[in-house]
């Protein structure tokens, strides 16, 4: 074949296989259109159905695999086929079947085509040149018929009316039902789940999970949503039907009450019922029981216990506490205690066992949280834990203070408890000096000391400790008891604190006590006698009436009442005075002869202060509603005798007292004016060894000058307590002494000042050596006193003894004539008169005896008391004597006897001490040792020298 003929076949091929890709277009939009259309047809078909006639799950099964099966079918005949034919993959038209069905199409080229095809076949075999020649003719014609238009793919749209109907049809039904299309389509899809008709309202469950623990209870809530709604909507669970509660219009709920086991159920109302549900249930975790072994600690003494399912537990502090749990259906258990504020895992020991082990000390709650797989802490349960605390164990003391030694012996009492058990009760005391240095606590163990509780006694001599004036002490108990847990608790006692007082208030102390003391006693001497003579006025008042009225009765009780409160500031300033004697032996050393005068003094308190009188006023009173018009007057003259008897011993003390006050204060500043001498030398000393500034020593100096005015204030006051004395001392030499001392003093500051300490240091000397002159006078002068007054004493005392002595003599004389005289002769009136001529003598003798023993201390205390006696008696007897009752009047004369000689041998033993003390202060000078005796023989002494010798007597003991 030729090259032209070649090129017009090559061109000829090419044009046909043109038209066959053409020609399977058009089969594939032909078959397109065919396919959508019948999908579409069949989807709204199917979708309308099944929305109107909510067909079975089988027609709905059926229909949807109908529709699956047509759609892949129309898919592969119209589509996919044309589709692989375009793309020349399988078997498709021949050139001839091309060239026929063009031919069909061109008239004019349906022959040529054709024969072309063949003769080409034809070349093919034999090579003919006639055959060539007539395929180039015949190609060359029909080269320019374009064969693709034979296929108008236009034609085509003809096939729209298959397509777009159904597409304009699901269009209409997508806006006018919206929701035909979704729901049909969902339950054909879902064709295995059966749907109910459509209601006109929707079921819709607020719940977000139907699960619900076991044994627990749920609340299904419910929601309707629609046009149209039901009144009354109920739960169908299996064959039961249970109506909800309506919370509101749209709101219901129900409440599954404890679900055990998964529960089906189905909603409805106004006859449409919702789809099946099923509430779910968990497996939820559960204690099944548990235990709770308690441990204790061992101090407490309490056996170990378990206790069964009891969560709420009352233990003592420190005890172990285990907790055994069987559980079921339990994977994790936990506990929480509130006070740890984390929570702590327990130790699994079985399938289903848990334990867990604390040691409790403080009071707490816990809680216990189950889980498994399925359920978080589904359950928990809530115990609290009281703790019993070990108690701090309690103590008390009392302390009782031995006041006969002076304050430095304290007993203790006391008790100590603890709720478990004691382990030692100590003392502790402190002593701060005055200075403000504080010591070290010591400590005292506390013997015999056990139990939870115990009695203990404790003796402490303060003695031991030299205590100095301004120091303090404190001092208390401690208990400790046996906590194993937390260490020994103690408790303290109250603290008792003693603080002896500095020098400067001891000496206040003395000076306001002797203050009070002597205002006390003058006050009470004043209210005694008013109280004499208001006796004697009531007694003048009932000695004129018949008989005891109630306002003398009452009357009588004031008075007793105004004794009574005399006695009672008796006893204030005897307490005082004790204080004072306790103070001076802090203060200084008392010598024999002032410790005696203080005993004395006591003795005189304790004689004023007579309790046998107190408890008679008390009995008084207690029969005053019975008491007579002679009781009356007999008591109101014992009274009366009484109150004059305290009145001259209160005279008596007052005097004493104040002379023992004076004699202390000047041993004192002697002994003080003595201490400053020395303090002065040192000083001088100092100076001369000019180690010391004289800033130094112008300060010490200073110092010693301040105590200086001191000791001078003390003697002006001593000044003023010597004038109240009724025979003043004379210390006129030791002022004198003191003021020669002053200008001494002020050179030595006033050089120090100079800074010019050479010539401070004589003047020092000076001064101190003064002092230690004006010292040794006071002393010197204090003794001399003594001395004189004691020679002055013992004279008037022997004077006195020959006067009561003969008295005496002159008594019983009278009692031996009275025994033989008539009363009704001039002999017994005579012998009246004799015997109250005694009883005039005697009072002077009584002045001189009340004169006296307001300065010597020896004489005993009983001294007023017997001259009481002795002038009752002589009363007595003469009145007697006058009614003629010779018997009775004998009586009292011998009484009179009796105490004149018991005051004559009080009298001579108070001379015999006073010699001896006489010949200890000046040794080798011996005393008459019988004063007792005189010049004159016994009985033979005037009666006009005896007055006349007691009247001079008196008169000089007063001056």
């Amino acid at each position: 074949m030729t090259t032209i003929a070649q090129a017009n076949y090559s061109l000829l091929i090419e044009k046909l296989d043109q038209f066959i890709r053409k020609y399977y277009l058009n089969q594939l939009i032909k078959g397109s259109l065919y396919f959508f259309g019948l999908v579409l047809f069949l989807f709204i078909a199917f979708n309308v159905l099944e929305y109107y006639f909510y067909f079975g799950t089988g027609v709905r099964k059926l229909m949807f695999y109908s529709f699956i099966g047509t759609a892949l079918g129309s898919m592969l005949y119209w589509i996919m086929i044309p589709a692989m034919h375009f793309l020349n993959l399988g078997k498709v038209i021949s050139h001839a079947q091309a060239a026929t069905i063009i031919g069909t199409h061109f008239h004019s080229v349906e022959d040529k085509l054709l024969n072309i095809l063949q003769l080409h076949d034809q070349a093919s075999s034999s090579q003919n040149s006639l055959v060539l020649a007539s395929i180039e003719q015949k190609s060359e014609s029909i080269k320019l018929v374009p064969f693709k238009n034979a296929i108008d793919l236009t034609k085509n749209k003809k096939y729209l009316r298959f397509a777009l109907p159904p597409m304009l049809l699901l269009l209409v039904i997508l806006f006018a039902a919206p929701s035909l299309i979704p729901e049909s389509s969902n339950r054909l899809f879902n064709n295995n789940t059966i749907f109910e008709r459509k209601a006109p309202f929707d079921f819709i469950i607020e719940n977000e999970d139907l699960i619900v623990p076991q044994s627990e209870d749920f609340e299904l809530r419910v929601k309707l949503e629609g046009d149209a709604l039901p009144a009354e909507v109920f739960v169908q669970i299996a064959d039961y039907q249970y109506r909800l509660t309506k919370e509101n219009a749209t709101e219901y709920s129900y409440i599954f009450k404890n679900v055990q086991r998964n529960t089906p159920f189905q909603l409805y109302g106004s006859g449409y019922n919702s789809t099946q549900y099923e509430l779910n249930v968990l497996a939820k975790p559960a204690i099944a029981g548990f235990q709770t072994i308690l441990k204790y600690p061992a101090y407490t003494g309490r056996k170990n216990e378990t206790l069964f399912n009891t969560g709420d537990i009352s233990v003592p502090v420190g005890t172990k506490v285990s907790w055994i749990f069987d559980a079921s259906f339990t994977d994790q258990l936990e506990m929480s205690f509130e006070k740890s504020l984390k929570v702590d895992s327990t130790v699994r020991s079985g399938s289903q066992q848990f334990s867990f082990t604390k040691t409790v000390v403080t009071d707490d709650r816990y809680s216990i949280y189950l889980s498994n797989a399925q359920l978080s802490r589904a359950d928990s349960f809530s115990y609290s834990i009281h703790t019993i605390p070990d108690l701090y164990p309690s103590i008390q003391a009392d302390q009782m203070i031995d006041s006969a030694d002076n304050d430095k012996i304290v007993y203790f009492v006391g008790e100590a408890s603890d709720d478990y058990g004691i382990r030692t009760v100590t003392f502790h005391y402190t002593i701060q000096k005055a200075g403000g240095k504080k010591s070290e606590t010591k400590s005292k163990l506390i013997q015999g000391v056990a139990g939870k509780q115990t009695d203990f006694s404790f003796i402490w001599d303060m003695n031991e400790l030299n205590i100095e004036p301004g120091d303090n002490i404190t001092y208390y108990f401690e208990v400790a008891d046996n906590d194993a847990v937390f260490g020994s608790k103690k408790t303290k006692t109250q603290l008792f604190q003693v603080t002896k007082p500095t020098l400067k208030e001891f000496e206040e102390k003395l000076d306001q006590n002797s203050k009070d003391i002597k205002e006390t006693l003058m006050k009470s001497m004043a209210e005694t006698k008013k109280l004499k003579e208001d006796f004697q006025k009531l007694r003048e008042k009932v000695l004129q009436q018949k008989e005891l009225d109630w306002q003398r009765k009452k009357e009588l009780e004031k008075l007793l009442d105004r004794q009574k409160e005399i006695e009672k500031q008796i006893q204030e300033a005897k307490d005082k005075f004790q204080e004072n004697k306790k103070n001076q032996e802090e203060l200084q050393q008392m010598d024999e002869s002032m410790k005696e005068k203080q005993e004395k003094l006591e003795e005189l308190f304790e004689k004023v202060v007579d309790k046998e009188t107190q408890e008679l006023m008390d009995k008084i009173k207690e029969l005053m509603q019975e008491l007579g018009k002679e009781d009356a007057m007999q008591m109101m003259e014992n009274m009366q005798n009484e109150s004059k008897e305290s009145e001259m011993e209160m005279d008596r003390l007052l005097e004493l007292y104040k002379t023992l006050e004076m004699e202390a204060e000047m041993k004192k500043q002697a002994e003080a004016l003595e201490k400053l001498a020395e303090k002065q030398e040192e000083l001088a000393k100092e100076t001369g060894e000019k180690k010391t500034d004289s800033e130094e020593l112008s300060k010490k100096q200073e110092e010693i000058n301040k105590e200086f005015k001191d000791i001078q204030k003390k003697m002006d006051e001593m000044e003023k307590k010597n004038k109240e004395l009724e025979r003043p001392k004379n210390i006129d030499d030791a002022q004198n002494e003191m003021e020669g001392i002053k200008p001494d003093l002020n050179e030595a500051k006033d050089q120090l000042e100079k800074n010019q300490p050479e010539k401070a240091g004589k003047p020092q000397k000076k001064a101190a050596q003064k002092m230690k002159d004006a010292a040794k006078k006071m002393s010197q002068s204090q003794q001399s006193g003594e001395m004189d007054q004691m020679q002055e004493d013992i004279k008037a005392l022997r004077q006195l003894l020959e006067n009561i002595v003969g008295l005496s003599l002159e008594q019983e004389q009278l009692i031996n004539q009275f025994a033989s005289v008539n009363s009704n002769t001039p002999a017994y009136t005579r012998l009246v008169q004799d015997q109250d001529r005694i009883k005039n003598n005697f009072r002077l003798v009584e002045d001189s005896l009340q004169a006296i023993s307001k300065r010597v201390f020896q004489l005993e205390s009983f001294i007023t008391e017997k001259v009481n006696e002795i002038n009752k008696n002589i009363t007595h007897s003469i009145d007697k004597l006058e009614e003629r009752k010779k018997t009775e009047a004998a009586d009292n004369q011998q009484r009179s006897m009796k105490n004149l000689n018991d005051l004559a041998l009080m009298l001579s033993e108070t001379m015999e001490q006073m010699q001896q003390a006489m010949s200890q202060m000046m040794p080798g000078t011996q005393m008459c040792t019988n004063p007792g005796q005189s010049s004159g023989k016994e009985g033979q002494v005037p009666m006009d020298k005896i007055t006349e010798g007691q009247q001079k007597l008196t008169e000089e003991m007063k001056k």
